[in-house]
Order: structure tokens, then sequence, then C-alpha cells
């Protein structure tokens, strides 16, 4: 991706990016690991929970984006219970690995569960 890595933005959740991340996380990996329907079923789940439930005073989902609105990957905060936060749905784009997207999403996603009292 080159000098495109410093052009990607983190990002709150819009509609579609549901669906996106789904997908995504399903063809990831069935073509890596060779997951199969079941695993699609499971992220459906977590995403309708979390769109449905969460408690936005202290869970957060991201959404990387690059040039031209791509999505490239995303990460989530979740309450596990007061204490705990439990990261969620982290997929970086296969094109997008390597250029530290990944370890900002994990920055951002542990600096807001610090910065909400998270262990």
């Amino acid at each position: 991706m080159g000098d495109t890595a410093t052009a990607i933005g983190l990002r709150d959740l819009r509609p579609g990016d549901a669906g996106w991340i789904i997908q995504r996380h399903a063809e990831l990996y069935a073509a890596d690991e060779g997951f199969d329907a079941s695993f699609e079923a499971l992220v459906a789940r977590i995403m309708a929970e979390f769109i449905e439930r969460h408690d936005p005073s202290c869970e957060r989902g991201w959404i990387a984006e690059g040039p031209g609105g791509r999505r490239l990957g995303s990460i989530f905060c979740v309450r596990l219970d007061d204490e705990t936060a439990k990261l969620r749905l982290f997929l970086v784009e296969p094109e997008a690995r390597g250029t530290g997207l990944g370890k900002r999403l994990l920055a951002a996603c542990m600096d807001h569960a610090r910065a909400h009292g998270f262990r």
C-alpha cells in the first residue's frame, strides 16, 4: 500500500459497516482458516448484539478507512463486566497488513478501554 497507509483513518461505525464486517470475516476466515458458514452466523450475532445493546458510554467500534472510503479493518471494545473489556471483531484486510494498521487499531481499542476504567 506504500504511502496510502498514512492516509488510513479510524472512524466510528456507519450504516452498512455491519454487513461488511460480517462478510469480510466470513470470507477471510473461510479462505485462510477453512471456517464454514457457522462462523459467519457467529459474527452476525456478535455484530447484531453490539448494534442493539452496546453502551456508548464505554463501548465502541472502529472502522479503518482508506483512500476512496475503502474499508480496511475493524475492531471493537465491548464491556465484559464492570472491570473488564473484551476486544471483538478485529480484522485487517490482507492488502493493509504490514502497514502498522493492526497496531493502530489495537492501540485505539486499548486506549479506549483504559480511559473507561477497564483492566
